[in-house]
């Protein structure tokens, strides 16, 4: 019997209707309701029901999702294979199959082979990208691009970027001035970096598939924006002159001014007359200035206007109208400046956008972005498209989606186009069972800034349903609300925010069904606690002024513990992650609320990447607390790689003082600040190499020893093996990394070898290079969190989409959600959603000011949909808190939206002890059961065997093939040399050439043929020569005494390779007649000088034929085996005896020690 644990959970109601394999389903599934066993169930229903696993494709957001729901599947189909009936009738009872069909039980049995034996070994799960990529690889001359084309890397990505750029601006023409002067601009606007990534966003827009688009030029952009023509000073002095605003509005200010009596009256009075003596043209550039007179820097009106004693109250009704006039100008002057700058910048963008895809082209590169527009164009053009959909049409039945909701609009159409045959209500073959299958939440859409939006969720819903519909097979909408993961404690929460108006905070139109606990999961305990923000900075201070206050002259007796981990000036996330890991630790050691606590059973959640999140896992590691590096960093940020690479810059700069000291005091040397102080000081204007040799008598052995061997390896080694030498030689760097760093430092240091063996096969390798590759990169590490761990997890809540864990703390809730820059597009006419840069908001006006202020709702509903999907990732215990700089916390941050939700139910403020001051807390009391926990095994410790820390031995290299043809020095006499020997050399191949080519032809057509030939690969060769060459050949062919060398079962150049003496004899004989009983081998000789017998042959030739003899003997044995020289001048054949040959057999294994190479 199995363990029952590892039985398959019978599906409920809801998930046994959506793995129904012959029904379209679109399943709405929230958090926790078992998906992914939906999925799984449903592929597996479908293999069952006789379908192909090549006739299945599932679809999936990330290679993580991909790879789980794979391995689900087929560790299900291997555990089928080997199960008793009693447990494989319970596993298809709990899929819903029908286990007394009859030979269910075989099939179920036969369907991991039926797996592994179908086209791809597996079934067919992969992210949308993926399919992408493997449509192309099928279809590339359809598809217009390079076959044999890859993916392009982020950090490949980013360098082309540059290069490209870098060569448009480099142009020397006018076109190079103009796009040097844009490019300025959108550096002045942006900085460096953001520019480049403004450019990558035009590559993007401006490129459709394979041709690029025009950008709108300055008057276009301008009419669609409802803006004036001409020069925006010009067009202001125009209105100017027109009575925009009015002289008697302007000298009733002036009047007042003047009846104030005061410097500042008078001081605006001038301002005014100012504007009475200048021109329409003046008048304009003193329109800011005007309007400063009557205008705060916050933009309100004065008080000297709005008071009723205001100095100047009596003009109050003309500045309104002044300051009207002048915004209006000013706006409309900037909006035609700002419309200006945006087609700047997107002809400088569609001009990328075209250098760009013309170089991934030519080097045989796709991006994701062409991944996806490549593929969507191949399906939607015209008989191409219908031909490739046919082609699919044949192969694929059933299509699976998973996270619907992060399907953008791009991804729909090509599932679409995939899917269209589906609801014909008759596929290519009428006796098909063709359906489609949907799964997402909306409320977990959270991938916006790759274009994804439940608005296109629901669209496609509704596209599809209609298709399906009139197909006559309606979709079954069906929707999951039993949670299978969150104890009621945290639903509880949950549900009442959502209950309060979540749902219009998150964007969606309609309401949300509650979560309903699963049933083994109603009686589980579970806590909700709200910890007071922690004060930093002003607050902290506000704070510490109000105790002190309140405790008079009492000073701290009597007073409880505080916590003086951080003072006031710390940074607000120094002082959080020292409470978060702190109070971890804690945990750890004595538990939480009566519960055992391991480290993986924390998942330590950030709304954004930034230094909280390495401060948290820097903390935890010096308390000694098992954890996991960040999600996702710079390779360089990592401390490991920066340690070789400082190895490696030692080794190219050796004089480079910092370099060296960081190296010295890294875990590969383990010198202490005070060691390194003892050489390092007063050393005047030596270099700390020079005092470190200088001092040697001093310094630690084995230091210098291994400074000296880096030294040695710097101009003799590639990058690759430097860093493995560092981590796997006599240093044994990679241990004492890991034991310093601890396993966090694996992947960057793997991922610096990975880089290095990339250099290799892309440049020429060298140190110095290496370094300035990984100098220019942004390559990143990206972990794969796993769905369950022995160390805690620190990530942002993007990448704990699909994870959960027992206790789940969200650590900076209070965090201002707006964001600083928000990244939009400008949809107009013909263009959808061209790219507009980082604008102020004075800046931002008419159809630009809408669509910014359209993505900025967009992303504030996303932030809303974020707080979900981290809530609903705590199994046990949620834990919300942040930080507190001023008295109010920032408007729509996480900790007040909880806060207001668990006060309503009833949660008051309680004591949480010196760190946290006080917590709100909604918990509930489970049912007394059994400890479910089980005893976790502890590994014993690992004893390394004294020859593992020891060099391996030096490994015995195998022997060289022996080539006859190289056997001992060629002592032929008087051997031409220099540029006759070169021509030698040529001749020769030129007669090996004809010799191969011409036997087959017909006798009469030969000297045409090889006149001809010669005619072209030897065209430099005089005629004279190129005759005399034919005429060398054909009289050696002609000759009846060679008639069955050159006959129909005669080989030229061929190859062999036999064990002679235990040794490798390879080469390529000239000529070869194998008969019945014997073995001819002949060597062509094209040299002048003719020996008179086999005795005068020279002995390199013997040995080189003796060696020939010795490899078809064994190729061949029982056979005879005759040798002869074919001396092309005479002609002469010239025969060599056993005993001649014997002779000068070569002493095989005492001369392969003397091979060259």
């Amino acid at each position: 019997m199995i363990d029952p644990d590892k039985l398959l959970k019978t599906l409920d109601g809801g998930q046994r209707a959506a793995a129904q394999p012959h029904d379209h389903v679109w399943l709405g599934a929230s958090a926790g309701t078992g998906k992914t066993q939906v999925l799984s169930a449903r592929v597996l229903r479908l293999m069952l029901a006789g379908v192909s696993p090549e006739a299945i494709l599932c679809i999936t957001f990330t290679k993580a999702g991909a790879a789980e729901m794979a391995h689900r599947i087929h560790e299900r189909l291997a555990m089928w294979v080997r199960m008793a009936d009693g447990d494989l009738r319970l596993d298809l009872a709990a899929l819903g199959a029908d286990w007394a069909e009859p030979g269910i039980l075989d099939c179920a049995r036969s369907l991991f082979a039926t797996v592994i034996d179908s086209a791809g070994g597996a079934v067919r799960v992969q992210t949308i990208h993926s399919f992408c990529q493997t449509l192309l690889a099928s279809f590339p001359l359809e598809a217009k691009i390079l076959p044999g084309f890859r993916p392009l890397e982020e950090s490949e990505a980013s360098a082309l970027q540059r290069e490209v750029l870098g060569q448009l601006l480099a142009r020397g023409d006018a076109d190079g001035d103009a796009m040097r002067t844009i490019a300025a601009m959108l550096s002045q606007r942006l900085g460096q970096d953001a520019a480049i990534a403004f450019l990558a966003r035009c590559a993007s827009s401006f490129t459709a598939t394979n041709a690029p688009r025009l950008a709108p030029r300055a008057a276009d952009l301008r009419a669609q924006l409802g803006l004036p023509q001409g020069d925006p000073l010009t067009w202001q002095a125009t209105a100017l002159a027109g009575g925009a605003v009015a002289d008697a509005d302007i000298a009733a200010v002036a009047a007042s001014g003047r009846g104030w009596g005061t410097k500042t009256g008078d001081g605006r009075a001038d301002i005014m007359d100012d504007w009475f003596r200048t021109d329409a043209h003046g008048r304009a550039a003193m329109l800011a200035a005007v309007r400063g007179c009557f205008l705060t820097g916050t933009g309100d009106m004065r008080a000297d206007y709005t008071k009723d004693r205001g100095g100047m109250s009596s003009c109050l009704a003309a500045a309104e109208r002044i300051v009207a006039a002048a915004d209006d100008l000013l706006a409309t002057a900037t909006a035609m400046a700002v419309a200006d700058d945006l087609a700047a910048a997107w002809d400088l963008g569609s001009r990328f956008a075209e250098a760009y895809a013309l170089a991934k082209r030519e080097r045989g590169l796709a991006d994701f972005d062409d991944l996806i527009s490549i593929a969507g164009h191949l399906l939607a053009q015209g008989d191409f498209g219908d031909w490739v959909r046919f082609k699919l049409d044949q192969r694929i039945d059933h299509i699976l989606v998973d996270e619907a909701q992060d399907t953008n609009t791009r991804q729909w159409a090509i599932v679409a186009s995939l899917a269209g045959e589906f609801f014909a209500g008759v596929g290519a073959k009428d006796d098909r069972v063709r359906t489609m299958f949907t799964v997402g939440d909306r409320k977990q859409a959270i991938f916006g800034f790759q274009g994804t939006e439940p608005a296109a969720f629901e669209a496609a819903r509704l596209s599809f349903a209609k298709r399906a519909a009139e197909g006559d097979k309606p979709f079954e909408d069906v929707d999951l609300d039993t949670n299978y993961r969150s104890s009621p404690a945290v639903l509880d929460v949950v549900d009442a925010w959502i209950a309060a108006g979540a749902p219009e905070l998150m964007g969606l139109e309609s309401d949300e069904p509650p979560h309903i606990p699963a049933e083994f999961n109603r009686d589980s305990a579970g806590r909700v606690e709200l910890w007071q923000p922690l004060p930093v900075g002003k607050a902290l201070d506000v704070d510490a002024d109000d105790e002190s206050g309140a405790e008079g002259d009492d000073g701290d007796e009597g007073a409880g513990p505080r916590d003086t981990s951080a003072a006031a000036s710390d940074p607000a996330s120094l002082r959080l992650s020292r409470a978060i890991a702190d109070e971890v630790q804690d945990w750890i050691a004595h538990g939480k609320d009566g519960r055992s606590v391991a480290p993986g059973d924390i998942l330590i959640l950030i709304r954004r990447r930034r230094d909280l999140a390495a401060r948290i896992v820097a903390r935890l590691q010096s308390l000694h607390v098992p954890v996991a590096g960040v999600d996702r960093f710079s390779l360089t940020q990592s401390l490991a790689v920066q340690d070789l690479l400082a190895a490696m810059r030692f080794a190219v700069q050796p004089l480079d003082d910092l370099n060296l000291a960081s190296l010295l005091v890294s875990p590969l040397f383990g010198w202490t600040q005070e060691d390194l102080f003892a050489f390092a000081h007063g050393r005047q204007k030596r270099a700390l190499w020079e005092q470190l040799r200088a001092r040697e008598e001093e310094a630690k052995p084995e230091t210098m020893a291994a400074l000296r061997a880096l030294l040695g390896m710097g101009d003799f080694t590639t990058p690759f093996r430097f860093l493995e030498r560092i981590l796997s030689g006599p240093l044994d760097g990679r241990r004492k990394l890991y034991r310093r760093l601890g396993r966090e430092a694996r992947d960057p240091i793997d991922e610096l070898l990975a880089q290095a063996l990339a250099f290799e096969r892309q440049e020429a390798p060298s140190l110095l290079g290496f370094l300035s590759h990984i100098a220019a990169s942004t390559a990143e590490i990206k972990r794969q969190s796993e769905a369950r761990s022995d160390v805690v997890r620190v990530m942002t809540v993007h990448g704990s989409k699909g994870l959960q864990a027992p206790i789940v703390i969200l650590a900076d809730a209070t965090d201002d959600p707006r964001p600083r820059r928000v990244s939009f597009g400008l949809s107009m006419g013909n263009w959808e959603k061209l790219p507009v840069f980082a604008l102020g908001k004075d800046e931002r006006h008419g159809a630009i000011a809408n669509a910014h202020d359209a993505k900025e709702r967009a992303e504030r509903e996303e932030h809303w949909r974020l707080l979900y999907v981290a809530m609903t990732r705590a199994e046990e215990l949620l834990i919300v808190t942040g930080t507190r700089k001023a008295d109010e916390l920032p408007e729509g941050n996480w900790h007040s939206a909880v806060d207001a939700v668990m006060a309503d139910m009833g949660a008051e403020w309680q004591d949480a002890g010196p760190r946290w001051g006080q917590k709100r807390v909604h918990a509930v009391t489970g049912k007394a059961r059994a400890a479910k926990d089980k005893a976790r095994p502890v590994a014993p410790p690992v004893v390394v065997p004294a020859w593992a820390r020891q060099a391996a031995p030096e490994e015995a290299r195998p022997p060289r093939p022996l080539a006859p043809s190289a056997l001992g020095e060629d002592d032929v006499a008087a051997a031409p040399q220099g540029a006759a020997r070169a021509a030698a050399v040529n001749r020769g191949l030129l007669l090996h050439a004809l010799f191969e080519r011409l036997p087959p032809v017909a006798p009469e057509l030969r000297r045409a043929a090889a006149l001809r030939w010669l005619g072209v690969q030897a065209a430099d060769f005089e005629a004279a020569a190129r005759g005399a060459m034919v005429d060398e050949v054909l009289a050696v062919l002609d000759d009846t005494a060679h008639a069955a060398l050159f006959g129909p079962g005669s080989l030229a150049e061929v190859p062999l390779s036999a064990v002679v003496d235990g040794t490798v004899v390879a080469g390529i004989v000239d000529r070869l007649l194998v008969t019945a009983d014997s073995v001819t081998v002949i060597d062509y000789k094209t040299g002048r000088h003719v020996p008179e017998s086999a005795a005068a042959v020279q002995p390199a030739y013997l040995r080189q034929m003796a060696a020939y003899r010795g490899a078809l003997a064994a190729i061949f044995p029982g056979r005879r085996i005759d040798a002869a020289l074919l001396y092309t001048a005479g002609p002469r054949l010239i025969g060599l005896g056993d005993a001649l040959l014997d002779a000068h057999k070569p002493g095989l294994a005492a001369t392969k020690a003397n091979l060259g190479g």
